[in-house]
């Protein structure tokens, strides 16, 4: 692999983790969405988001 395909692998990775690492964070200090069990309206964007970056680097 190239140095090009490796950076590219790697910022993929790295958008996927920043992603997750928002949810959770979101969701472990979000009251609502631990005390209800359910994603508030913020929590749904964040999991949506990391969706959409996990399909971005699986394409």
């Amino acid at each position: 692999m190239s140095g090009q395909v490796q950076a590219q692998i790697a910022a993929g990775d790295a958008a996927v983790q920043a992603a997750y690492s928002a949810f959770i964070r979101h969701t472990q200090a979000c009251a609502p969405c631990r005390t209800e069990g359910k994603d508030c309206e913020t929590a749904a964007g964040l999991r949506q988001g990391w969706r959409d970056a996990r399909a971005a680097v699986a394409a």
